[in-house]
C-alpha cells in the first residue's frame, strides 16, 4: 500500500529525497532544492513509501516523490521520480494515481524531453520509454512544446488538454512574485 508524506528539510527522508532528485535530475534540469521546500511557491513535495500489510511488514520503503504545482485547474508535476531499482515495478503509475486521487478536477500536466533531441541511442531510449510510460498512465501529446533552460520539453496532458496561453498563463502567475524567477 503506498503511503506519501509531505518532504521537509527536517523530515527524515529528506536525505533520500534529495539524493534521488540530484541523482535523477541533470544539473540543467533542477533548481536548488531549496526552492522546492520554500513556501514563496505553494508546492505539494511529496515523498512516497511502500508499506506492506501485516503484523510482520517491513519498515516503510521508500519509493520516489513528486513536486507539483497546483493553480486553477492545473496541476504541474515539476519534478517526478521513482527509486531506480524500484523501476518498472509500478511504483510511477501509484504515485501518478495518488496525484490524480488528490487533484480530480485538474487537467494534470508533465513535461519530457523532446525525443529528437537525443543526443544517442541511450539517451533516445530513456525518452521513449518515459513517453510510452505517459502514454500508458492516460496522458496525451499536447500540441506545442517549449524551451527552459536550455532544454527542450513536449507537453503531455491528462484529463484534458491544457493551450499553450493557459500553461504561460499559469507559469506567470506562480511566478508573478518571485524576483528573477524565468517560466516556460
Amino acid at each position: 500500500m503506498l503511503q506519501f508524506f509531505d518532504v521537509t528539510r527536517d523530515a527524515p527522508w529528506f536525505p533520500q529525497v534529495k539524493a534521488l532528485y540530484e541523482s535523477a535530475f541533470p544539473a540543467n534540469e533542477r533548481i536548488p532544492i531549496k526552492h522546492l521546500l520554500d513556501d514563496k511557491i505553494k508546492r505539494e513535495f511529496w515523498a512516497f513509501f511502500d508499506k506492506e500489510d501485516g503484523k510482520n511488514a517491513a519498515a516503510p520503503k521508500f519509493c520516489g516523490f513528486s513536486n507539483s504545482i497546483t493553480h486553477g485547474s492545473i496541476t504541474n508535476i515539476v519534478y517526478f521520480a521513482v527509486v531506480p531499482e524500484l523501476r518498472s515495478r509500478g511504483y510511477g503509475s501509484q504515485i501518478l494515481q495518488v496525484i490524480r486521487e488528490q487533484h480530480p478536477d485538474t487537467r494534470i500536466v508533465v513535461d519530457i524531453e523532446v525525443e529528437e533531441d537525443s543526443k544517442d541511442a541511450e539517451e533516445l531510449e530513456r525518452r521513449n520509454r518515459r513517453r510510452e510510460f505517459y502514454l500508458r498512465n492516460g496522458f496525451g501529446s499536447s500540441p506545442f512544446d517549449y524551451v527552459w533552460q536550455g532544454e527542450h520539453y513536449r507537453l503531455l496532458t491528462a484529463g484534458g488538454t491544457v493551450t499553450e496561453k493557459e500553461f504561460r498563463d499559469f507559469w506567470k502567475e506562480i511566478l508573478k512574485n518571485v524576483p528573477g524567477a524565468k517560466y516556460p
